[in-house]
């Protein structure tokens, strides 16, 4: 897991040439005036996912991971709290589905770490974490988000 500010979001190019690619189009992209949906960027390789919904209280937000795909989480408005903790031996509550990518687990929130971001910060998200996304900070809040798809 990786947490800076999109100003920050350059120095992970290096991760990989898909990740270079999705970090090129995320900083050169105005999300806030995209509509919802998805939108393909290089293929199966990198797509991007624009969301708007309501964050929720944490009891009704399940942890995910992955495991074709890592996560760039944007923040475009409003917060969101994201649960976090390394994926080891946790056993799945929902079984991993390979056509949607993800497996879902039920982890008490005090295993988990937590992490606030407001607009204008991103999270990172690779196939060795558990993340629990849509999480409420204080109260429910309007967030629009893009979830950048990169392909391992």
């Amino acid at each position: 897991m990786i947490t800076s500010t999109l100003s920050q979001l350059h120095w992970y190019k290096v991760i990989s040439p898909n990740f270079e690619k999705a970090i090129h189009y995320a900083l050169s992209t105005n999300f806030a005036d995209m509509e919802t949906g998805k939108y393909q960027i290089d293929g199966d390789n990198i797509f991007a996912i624009v969301n708007e919904y309501t964050t929720k209280p944490v009891d009704e937000c399940s942890p995910e991971s992955h495991r074709d795909y890592a996560d760039i989480q944007i923040v475009i408005s409003g917060t969101e709290r994201f649960g976090y903790t390394p994926l080891t031996d946790q056993p799945e509550t929902s079984p991993y589905n390979p056509e949607k990518d993800y497996a879902l687990y039920s982890i008490p929130e005090e295993a988990l770490n937590y992490i606030t971001l407001p607009a204008g910060q991103f999270i990172i998200f690779f196939p060795s974490d558990i993340h629990q996304p849509e999480v409420f900070q204080h109260q429910p809040d309007l967030v629009k988000k893009v979830v950048l798809k990169v392909a391992l």
